[in-house]
């Protein structure tokens, strides 16, 4: 029985048709675009088996021709040739030919669009002209810019009359014929506030848009913007109610807001070789009254460094542009030769101007117990000074280009309350520019100087050290400054940084990196300068990018060498 059971089954099997396999379509005589296209349109392809071709014959050669009649090329040669040896293999041969170019292109503009200068450079600069290949998506992309910036501007009744692309194949030639309307101009109608929160005063100054003003879709985007960065709102909309038009076309404009919470907590870690690791927990109070005043706190936590600061900010006019802080906090610091316990409190002024300087005039007043080497001494100290800073940065979390400056300009005298007398000057800059798409330099440049009588007269935080992840790598923190008999490191009035990166990108998310840093911490530039150079590694991560550098302190004897990590912005 299971002999004639076997027998029956095998000779079922032998009975059954073959499986088919399914036709390998190879593409050949095409290349650049339009080779990628057509084999798009032929993926799209239900699977054929070989029996099937004959069939779907008409099938791929429609799939061809409508490929290419995309890009423009209305008379292509296509053959379908079976492989006598593998049946299932096809290739498709392509004679693309001439391309269908635009022979005349008539845009005509009608309604208020017409004394709009706007719509004048769009057609001096549209996507398609005259003599291009007639390129479908392109065409798409010139028709849709027309509404896209009737919408952006106000013409909210715009229409195409008529929209039509005459295509001659026989005479390689196409007319392309836009007949637009936009229709009226709208204008910017009253705008209405409603939030959570008195909050009135401190969006008036934010708004740049007037009743009666052309309405313009920009401007709304600038306004919920500023709102967003003020950080007194977790939710900001700004609505167009164009429904609610009046006859005179001004559309009233609705601004909802949603104030953050009372009070919010952030904590963070990070690690750095000049610190080791380190913990920070930020309290925020973001609306404290209508005036718009907040108060945030920070605690940061490290082996060699505790500080807590306190920022009391008091808006006096655009609260994104003019404010006061008041600041407070204290240090303590114990780190190699150093030992310092500081208090400071100061009243600041911020103004940032239409080019993005930050400015801040502030007096500060601070006292500082300290150790440095050998010298036990506290200070008192009460310093006016004044600083700018302007970050600029294009390409978000992995920038491709970008600068950074800032400089402080302080002072201090006995007649008016403090021990000492010097006038300190600190400033750094910082750039970044993309060579090719992959490669990158980095430069930076730190300069620093006091004028007082003695660098023992000072403090250990207004005194200049350099060497570390930021400044000079191969050397540990601060290392580099003069130093007394006994080896202890003292500060100085000068000190000066210059480093020079090359960055390539061998994966999306890395890159390798080549430097040289050098820098002096001196009080008559005598010294040597110190020089580190090596090779990093930079990986970028949604929170910034970490950087690991093999750094090797090329002026010291056996050239020592000391890794270096970090997290956080390059600039």
């Amino acid at each position: 029985m299971n002999a004639l059971f076997t027998g029956l089954t095998a000779l079922m099997l032998l009975s059954m048709p073959a499986r088919a396999d399914d036709i390998d379509l190879r593409l050949r005589g095409l290349d650049g675009e339009l080779k990628d296209n057509t084999q798009i349109y032929l993926n799209q392809l239900p699977a054929i088996k070989v029996e099937q071709l004959s069939r779907f014959r008409n099938e791929i050669i429609t799939a061809v021709t409508d490929s290419l009649q995309a890009l423009g090329y209305y008379n292509p040669e296509i053959a379908l040739q079976q492989s006598p040896d593998n049946p299932d293999r096809v290739t498709v041969q392509v004679n693309a030919g001439e391309p269908v170019r635009i022979s005349t292109l008539t845009v005509t503009l009608n309604g208020d669009a017409q004394q709009d200068p706007a719509f004048a450079r769009l057609q001096q600069n549209f996507a398609i002209k005259e003599g291009d290949v007639l390129h479908h998506n392109r065409y798409e992309q010139a028709k849709g810019s027309l509404l896209s910036l009737a919408l952006r501007r106000g013409y909210f009744d715009a229409a195409y009359q008529l929209s039509q692309v005459r295509v001659r194949p026989w005479d390689k030639a196409a007319d392309v014929i836009l007949d637009f309307n936009s229709g009226p101009r709208y204008y910017f109608g009253e705008l209405q506030i409603d939030s959570d929160r008195p909050a009135d005063r401190l969006v008036k100054p934010l708004v740049n848009i007037h009743p009666g003003d052309p309405y313009h879709a920009t401007q709304l985007a600038e306004l919920s913007r500023s709102l967003s960065s003020t950080r007194y709102f977790k939710q900001v909309e700004v609505l167009p109610r164009v429904s609610e038009a009046d006859d005179e076309n001004r559309v009233p404009l609705s601004v909802l807001l949603k104030a953050r919470a009372d009070n919010e907590v952030e904590l963070g870690l990070g690690y750095s070789t000049d610190e080791g690791p380190r913990a920070s927990v930020n309290w925020e109070k973001p609306w404290i009254n209508s005036l718009g005043h907040s108060l945030s706190t920070n605690l940061k936590i490290s082996a060699p460094s505790q500080d807590v600061t306190l920022v009391y900010k008091i808006p006096r006019g655009h609260p994104l542009e003019e404010y006061y802080t008041i600041q407070g906090g204290y240090q303590r610091l114990d780190q190699d030769d150093t030992e310092s316990d500081r208090l400071v409190a100061g009243v600041h002024r911020w103004n940032i101007d239409e080019n993005d300087w930050t400015r801040d005039v502030f007096l500060r007043a601070e006292y500082e117990s300290y150790t440095q080497g050998k010298q036990e001494d506290s200070s008192f100290l009460l310093i006016p000074g004044i600083s700018y800073s302007r970050t600029r940065v294009r390409g978000d979390l992995d920038p491709y280009w970008g600068d950074s400056q800032s400089v402080t300009f302080e002072l201090s005298e006995p007649w008016w309350g403090s021990d000492t007398r010097f006038v300190r000057v600190w400033g750094r800059s910082k750039w970044l520019r993309t060579l090719t798409e992959d490669h990158r330099v980095l430069a930076r440049a730190e300069q620093g100087a006091v004028w007082v009588d003695e660098v023992q007269d000072l403090p250990p935080s207004l005194r200049f050290f350099t060497g570390g992840d930021t400044t000079v790598r191969g050397y540990s923190y601060q290392s580099i400054t003069p130093v007394d008999a006994n080896g202890d490191r003292l500060g100085a009035k000068y000190a000066t940084a210059l480093s020079l990166e090359y960055d390539y990108r061998f994966a999306p998310k890395w890159r390798l990196a080549t430097f040289v840093d050098g820098g002096t911490a001196t009080n008559d530039y005598r010294d040597d300068w110190k020089i580190g150079t090596g090779l990093g590694v930079r990986w970028l991560t949604p929170v910034g990018p970490v950087r690991l550098d093999l750094a090797f302190a090329v002026t010291e004897e056996d050239t020592p060498w000391r890794l270096h990590f970090t997290l956080g912005p390059e600039l």
